[in-house]
C-alpha cells in the first residue's frame, strides 16, 4: 500500500486576507517591537478535553441505540428493556448486532447514479466514515473558493486569534488542490487498514470518535508547538494551519503499532520498508522540521507529532478497552436512567 508525506500546510498570515471581507471576531493587532502575544493554553486545552469527552460518550450512545435496535429485530430482548450491558455484549458476541470486523465482498457490477447504498452496501461503518471524510475535503475545498470569507474565518486556524473550535474545523481545511489530494489519497490509502484493524474491528461510531478526537487534540498539539524555543519561535504563533494531515499521521502511528515488522512501499520512493523503520524516519524528520525547518517548506510539524503519538498511544494502550468501551457502558447507564432504550 502506498504512503505519502502529507502536509499541515502554515502560511503566513497579516491581519485579515484580501477578499475575506472584515471578520466578526475581532483579532486585534501586532507591531514590531512590542511584546509577542501570548499562545492560549488554558482555555483551548480543556476545550479540547470536553470537546473530545463529548464526542467520545455521543458516538459511544448512537452505537449503544443501534446495538439495541438490532438486537431486538432479532428476537433479543422482546419484553422491551435491556437488562443489563453485559446482556447487550453476550447479544453481539451471538452475531445478532451489525457490526463485523471482516469487510464483505463489494459488488462487482456498475451502480448508475442513485443507487449509492447499493454501491456503499459492501463496505463496512468506519469505511463508509473514511470515504465520507474524504468527500467532505474535497467539498469543503470548493467552498473556500465560492465564500472564502466563511472559510477563512471558520475553517483556518492561527494560534493566538483563533476561537476554539477551530481546533477541530481546522482539520477540514485545505489550501489548494494538491494540499486536499494529498490528504485525501493518504487517509482513502491508510483508512481502510486501520478501520478494519482489531482496534475498531469495522465499527464507524467508535473510528468517528477516534477521528474526530484526534483533529482536536492534533490541532492542539500544533499549537502548543508553537510555544516551543524553535528556529521560528516568533512568527509560529501567526502562522495559520489546516488540513487533514494530523489524523492521516495518527493513522500511521496506529498502523506503525499494529504491524512493526511489516513492510511498505512509500509512494515516490522505490522498494519497500519496515514500518518501524519508517517510523523512524518520519519521527526524525519532523522533529527535525519542528527545531530546525526546511527552507520553503511549511508543515505543521507539531500536529504530525502529535499525531504520531496519539495513534501509537492508542492502539499500544488498548483504547478500545480503557477508553471506548468504557464510554459505551457510560452511554448505557445514562440511557437506562433517561428510559432511552
Amino acid at each position: 500500500m502506498l504512503r505519502t508525506k502529507t502536509g499541515r500546510i502554515s502560511l503566513p498570515t497579516p491581519r485579515s486576507l484580501p477578499g475575506t471581507g472584515s471578520p466578526k471576531r475581532r483579532y486585534g493587532s501586532f507591531f514590531p517591537g512590542t511584546p509577542l502575544p501570548a499562545v492560549p493554553v488554558l482555555r483551548p486545552t480543556l476545550w479540547a478535553f470536553a470537546a473530545t469527552a463529548t464526542i467520545y460518550l455521543g458516538c459511544a450512545a448512537y452505537d449503544v441505540r443501534r446495538d439495541v435496535q438490532n438486537a431486538k429485530k432479532k428476537g433479543y430482548f422482546r419484553d422491551g428493556t435491556v437488562g443489563s450491558y453485559e446482556d447487550l455484549e453476550e447479544a453481539k458476541r451471538r452475531g445478532h448486532t451489525r457490526h463485523s470486523a471482516a469487510r464483505a465482498q463489494p459488488q462487482s457490477r456498475w451502480h448508475p447514479p442513485g443507487q449509492l447504498g447499493a454501491m456503499m452496501a459492501g463496505y463496512s461503518d468506519a469505511e463508509r466514515l473514511v470515504l465520507g471524510a474524504a468527500a467532505l475535503n474535497i467539498g469543503l475545498l470548493g467552498a473556500n473558493y465560492l465564500a472564502p470569507a466563511v472559510f477563512t474565518q471558520h475553517f483556518y486556524r492561527i494560534p493566538v486569534f483563533s476561537p476554539n473550535y477551530t481546533l477541530l474545523t481546522s482539520a477540514f481545511g485545505h489550501n489548494g488542490l494538491v494540499h486536499a489530494g494529498m490528504n485525501t489519497f493518504a487517509l482513502l490509502s491508510l483508512g481502510p487498514e486501520v478501520a478494519r484493524s482489531p482496534t475498531f474491528e469495522g465499527n464507524g461510531s467508535h473510528f468517528a470518535a477516534f477521528y474526530l478526537s484526534t483533529a482536536i487534540f492534533t490541532s492542539l498539539g500544533d499549537q502548543l508547538a508553537t510555544m516551543l524555543p524553535t528556529r521560528t519561535y516568533r512568527l509560529n504563533r501567526f502562522s495559520m494551519g489546516m488540513g487533514a494531515s494530523g489524523v492521516v499521521m495518527a493513522m500511521m502511528g496506529a498502523l506503525f503499532t499494529m504491524y512493526p515488522d511489516a513492510k511498505v512501499g512509500i509512494i515516490f520512493l522505490p522498494g519497500s520498508y519496515p514500518m518501524q523503520n519508517v517510523a523512524a524516519a518520519f519521527i526524525l524528520f519532523e522533529m527535525y522540521g519542528l527545531f530546525v525547518g526546511f527552507p520553503r517548506l511549511n508543515l505543521g510539524h507539531g500536529a504530525h507529532l502529535a499525531g504520531l503519538a496519539i495513534g501509537s498511544a492508542y492502539v499500544y494502550f488498548d483504547g478500545r478497552k480503557r477508553i471506548w468501551r468504557p464510554a459505551r457502558q457510560l452511554a448505557f447507564r445514562c440511557m437506562k436512567r433517561l428510559n432511552g432504550l
